[in-house]
């Protein structure tokens, strides 16, 4: 379905962003209203290591999605000590990586 335009993005951005937001509200309002329930404690516990897996499950996903080469592999280097040794907004960093891609400097 190429050529949709401006219609189909709009459709295509509510489909994908649409369900998780509302998840995140219900989410939230149920957080909110038993703030003090002992089951919260014991839930937020539960979802560290489940949302630490989803993370790094995600990284790999992508990483072997990605075209490997030395240049990629020196700018995830280098980001990732950027990330480890300064208070640099990653924002920042990710937008340098996809100037780079968007470049071709990491083709």
């Amino acid at each position: 379905m190429e050529g949709v335009g401006l219609a189909g993005a709009l459709a295509a951005a509510t489909a994908t962003f649409a369900p998780p937001c509302a998840i995140y509200f219900a989410a939230f309002r149920l957080i909110r209203r038993f703030q003090e329930a002992h089951w919260q404690s014991v839930l937020r516990s539960a979802l560290i290591p489940v949302t630490t897996g989803l993370i790094i499950a995600s990284g790999i996903v992508m990483a072997q999605a990605a075209g490997i080469t030395w240049a990629a592999i020196a700018v995830t280097g280098a980001a990732a000590v950027f990330m480890l040794t300064t208070r640099l907004n990653p924002l920042w960093l990710l937008a340098a990586g996809g100037l780079l891609g968007g470049l071709g400097f990491l083709v």
